[in-house]
């Protein structure tokens, strides 16, 4: 398959779709919305961490005051490739109107944020990075079905107990329709959470809603301060004449990674049984 000029908007130069794609996963992807966004040029990051503090103690005057350290610890990050190529004619790639931009940015951005968010929300990926399911995080059993808010409470306070703050929700679109479908009370229709501009809020935690989530996950409570999307130098875009018709290739090449710095400051919540 390939794209070409009558069935195509005009075209774009390869560096303006790298930065229009690097801008669309930031807004697109679940991993850039819950998480921190952090750049860089290096193979490799290693995110320090704060194990535990040093000890204190009470002291008489002219007492000897122990010496005590703190622990810490180290969380590196490898960020990996995710890639895809598109073929367009040559009368598409000579011409010049932005609205070819938006199109084929839009739609490697679509490619690149579902890939990360797949990564994400799932346990390991070949040749990609570690997610959520593969880390040891905090639960919370929320029975078969969510009948109130009480398991998100609880939740919130499992993360401060583990040392984060919970800052977001993921949840599945049939999970944030039955949470939005909750009653104040039996027999009662009104409903216990209202929407808001960018949707609804959960004990004070804006939900965010992916079709990617795993169907046994009823939620993840996410602290942004403790969840990192790496992006390695920002999506690369770049063009190449097709061997064998009179056209070219373009090639979107992202390296993107995860790193967690609390695992146990993450919420998983699920029916335990």
């Amino acid at each position: 398959m390939a794209m070409i000029h009558s069935t195509t908007a005009d075209a774009f130069t390869p560096t303006d779709i790298g930065d229009l794609v690097d801008l669309a996963v930031k807004a697109k992807a679940v991993a850039a919305r819950t998480g921190t966004v952090f750049s860089t040029d290096k193979v490799k990051v290693v995110f320090p961490k704060w194990v535990s503090d040093p000890a204190v103690g009470w002291y008489n005057e002219l007492d000897t005051i122990a010496t005590t350290d703190g622990t810490t610890g180290e969380v590196p990050c490898i960020p990996t490739k995710t890639a895809g190529i598109t073929r367009i004619s040559n009368e598409l790639a000579e011409d010049s109107t932005p609205a070819a931009a938006d199109l084929i940015g839009a739609g490697l951005a679509n490619k690149i944020a579902l890939a990360i968010d797949a990564a994400y929300l799932g346990n390991t990926t070949a040749k990609g990075p570690d997610g959520l399911l593969s880390i040891d995080y905090s639960t919370i059993d929320t029975g078969a079905a969510l009948a109130n808010l009480d398991p998100f409470v609880a939740a919130r306070y499992a993360a401060i107990a583990a040392g984060s703050e919970l800052t977001s929700w993921i949840v599945s679109p049939a999970t944030a329709e039955a949470i939005s479908k909750l009653k104040v009370a039996t027999g009662s229709n009104q409903s216990l959470l209202q929407f808001v501009e960018d949707g609804i809020v959960v004990a004070g935690l804006p939900v965010i809603v992916s079709n990617q989530i795993d169907a046994a996950t009823k939620f993840w409570g996410i602290p942004e301060e403790h969840t990192m999307l790496v992006m390695r130098k920002g999506t690369e875009v770049r063009r190449f004449d097709a061997v064998h018709n009179d056209g070219i290739d373009v090639r979107a090449v992202a390296r993107l990674g995860l790193a967690f710095l609390n695992e146990s400051g993450i919420v998983r919540g699920y029916d335990a049984s």
